[in-house]
């Protein structure tokens, strides 16, 4: 679409269905595909829905959406390493909250990295 072709939206179902003007046998071949395609379009138009460029708001709403999607999927393995990590080494620190994530909690296990140092710090100190 970016560079001025019409593109048309197919339904997997509607391709099969034209396949077989071409061929009874089902299989599917990428050059087959494209010539039935193709010979579609030309004869029955009407049934095809031709679509739009997005307006670039959209796109970019899409696109953040995405990130957004990634970063949390990625928030949530880096959460699961660090509790596996400190379930060996410091299982104290898991019994405060459940999101070892949260930022809080990070700050607290900057000022807190070792059980030796959480021993030497007095409650006071850390609250």
């Amino acid at each position: 679409m970016e560079h001025g072709f019409e593109v048309h939206a197919v339904n997997p179902k509607q391709l099969d269905r034209f396949r077989d003007r071409f061929t009874m046998a089902g299989a599917k071949d990428d050059r087959l595909d494209a010539l039935v395609l193709a010979s579609a379009l030309r004869t029955d138009r009407q049934l095809f829905r031709r679509l739009q460029p997005d307006d670039p708001s959209v796109t970019k709403l899409r696109e953040r959406s995405r990130m957004h999607e990634e970063l949390g999927a990625e928030r949530l393995r880096l959460a699961n390493r660090m509790q596996g990590q400190l379930r060996r080494y410091f299982p104290q620190f898991l019994e405060l909250d459940r999101d070892v994530a949260a930022p809080w909690m990070l700050a607290l296990w900057a000022h807190l990295p070792t059980p030796a140092r959480a021993r030497k710090v007095q409650v006071s100190t850390t609250a």
